[in-house]
């Protein structure tokens, strides 16, 4: 088994527009109406596109620090299957408090603990791993001057296990086994010269907390426990293979493909898989869960993950010296997958090309997630889905470019200023006062009134410009009380539609934020409220606009 470690966007406005897909369950402090349907709008989005339906499912939490927060479940926690693994309908659903592997995310709490043992004295920065480990004994060919502020920085040259492709076999053989560090570092190999770059190497972590453990004589897990997840309420959160799943408790179970293993499987007398996503939970996830280890193997749920990114990053569970080192340790040049390499931690551009996002993410056999805080919002996204081929980040992504902007400057203060909407009006206020209203049901960001304004007539240009695959379809149309809006586009990207009167006056918005390419997308309209008339939709993306005419008949 290979580890590896490292849409739609709509605003909804209540009243106006009903998501044909509906997601399962969410709760919000801080957020308004529309906002809440949003952010549910694009995971149930994603959950049902039908190019890459998501096998499983997801949870997602924002958490703005002190101020708002916002989950949202959709899809399933286990999908049934038959027999021979292949998928059935219907299944387990996804909870708020379903459980899922975070995987790479594991990292941030290992950097943290390293940095805060060493400024204990437990072991020095500089020292080698043949202080700790007999690594001439175990695997010759590595270098064994390679430090700790190595393995921190990537920067070891050693290869990742995770791209082994004998370990690979070795797990497919026996997925029961429990590894050991040592026992992984006979597969590894060196590839580069320590200290003259960083390449990522979920190796260097495992290393890691074999050295926490024998140079404090304790295992990491109640290291980590007493340092963060009980200080913290991280309540859901253990470390898999080391701790069990807590009573009562619901681990989502992995959705993958895993067929190009079933030659192994069918020589060990273990199940095999269709070739296609599918509940893999049929195949043990020993081996995979003890190789991880400090490197990959804690569990949680959503909610504690934001909170946890949130306390890491917003200088709150280490000391500020440790803190200092993790946001100073972000290497300015990115690695070859586009990341900014720290300790631990990475810089991301995936989410917003001009907002900074400093986090995380995960990626191993049936399950994938991203922990990110955006430190001007002070606001933690994290996203856990038990399908491997989801793509978080572009949920992520659309998550975040939804949200209301809510910081408003003030050049007397330091920090940005925030702005709510608290019973119909506008306000710019400190975070301190932005939290107290909050707590009296004021929102983050702006009362939303849209001005009426007429429609820009399209051009030649922009109607020839329409895509043969580009198409909107109003249905039923004439119509009375409801009606349903279908659109396809050919290209992925931005795209409004609003309903204008006949004299081109605005009246009322439909929807606006992202689309897919090619994915057949619905809206309800409610018209209940509209008086009778022509009416024109107007859909618009950057390449083209498209219209059609409406008629309502009371």
């Amino acid at each position: 088994m290979k580890i590896q470690t490292s849409g739609l966007t709509a605003r909804i406005w209540l009243g106006l527009i009903l998501p044909v897909l509906t997601g399962y369950s969410a709760i919000c402090q801080g957020f308004s109406p529309s906002a809440k349907a949003r952010l549910q709008f694009i995971i149930d989005s994603f959950q049902n596109n039908p190019s890459n339906p998501y096998v499983g499912g997801m949870s997602v939490a924002i958490d703005v620090d002190g101020l708002a927060s916002w989950s949202g479940v959709t899809g399933y926690a286990a999908r049934n299957v038959d027999k021979q693994n292949n998928l059935l309908p219907g299944g387990t659903r996804f909870t708020r408090t379903t459980l899922s592997r975070i995987y790479s995310v594991t990292k941030t709490f290992t950097s943290a603990l390293v940095l805060e043992l060493a400024k204990e004295g437990a072991f020095s920065l500089e020292d080698p791993v043949s202080k700790f480990l007999p690594l001439d004994q175990v695997n010759p060919g590595l270098n064994n001057t390679v430090t700790i502020r190595q393995l921190l920085a990537h920067e070891s040259g050693y290869s990742d296990y995770t791209d082994e492709l004998q370990l690979q076999i070795a797990v497919a053989y026996q997925p029961n086994h429990v590894w050991t560090p040592v026992e992984m570092l006979s597969f590894v190999h060196q590839v580069s010269v320590p200290g003259t770059e960083r390449r990522y190497s979920s190796t260097n972590y495992i290393i890691l907390g074999a050295i926490i453990e024998t140079a404090t004589g304790i295992p990491v897990e109640r290291h980590v426990r007493k340092r963060f997840f009980k200080p913290l309420h991280l309540n859901t959160m253990f470390l898999g293979g080391r701790e069990p799943l807590w009573k009562g408790a619901t681990l989502a179970s992995p959705h993958d493909n895993l067929s190009p293993f079933n030659p192994i499987f069918q020589l060990t007398g273990q199940p095999i898989f269709p070739d296609a996503y599918t509940n893999v939970s049929a195949f043990p996830f020993t081996s995979i869960v003890s190789l991880a280890f400090t490197g990959g193997a804690i569990v949680s749920n959503a909610g504690d993950m934001a909170k946890w990114g949130n306390a890491l990053l917003g200088g709150r569970a280490t000391s500020r010296s440790t803190f200092n080192t993790l946001i100073n340790s972000i290497s300015p040049a990115p690695d070859d997958d586009g990341d900014f390499l720290g300790y631990g931690i990475f810089r991301t551009t995936r989410i917003s090309a001009t907002d900074i996002f400093i986090g995380h993410n995960g990626r191993a056999p049936g399950y994938r997630s991203v922990m990110f805080y955006q430190p001007d919002k002070k606001m933690t996204i994290a996203i856990l889905t038990n399908y491997y081929g989801a793509n978080p980040y572009d949920v992520a992504k659309a998550l975040y470019e939804s949200l209301p902007e809510f910081i408003c400057g003030n050049k007397k203060s330091k920090e940005d200023k925030i702005v709510i909407c608290f019973k119909g009006h506008n306000m710019c206020v400190d975070r301190k006062a932005a939290a107290v209203q909050i707590n009296k049901g004021a929102w983050l960001g702006g009362c939303q009134k849209p001005a009426v304004h007429p429609v820009d007539k399209p051009t030649i240009k922009q109607t020839d410009q329409v895509l043969a695959n580009t198409g909107i379809k109003i249905f039923p149309n004439p119509a009375s009380n409801n009606t349903t809006i279908a659109f396809r586009l050919a290209t992925t990207g931005k795209v409004t539609i609003a309903l204008y009167d006949i004299k081109g006056n605005y009246v009322l918005p439909i929807l606006k934020g992202y689309a897919e390419k090619n994915v057949s997308q619905q809206v309800k309209i409610n018209t209940a409220n509209l008086p009778a008339g022509t009416y024109v939709v107007r859909l618009q993306t950057e390449q083209m606009i498209k219209q059609e005419r409406l008629v309502l008949i009371k």
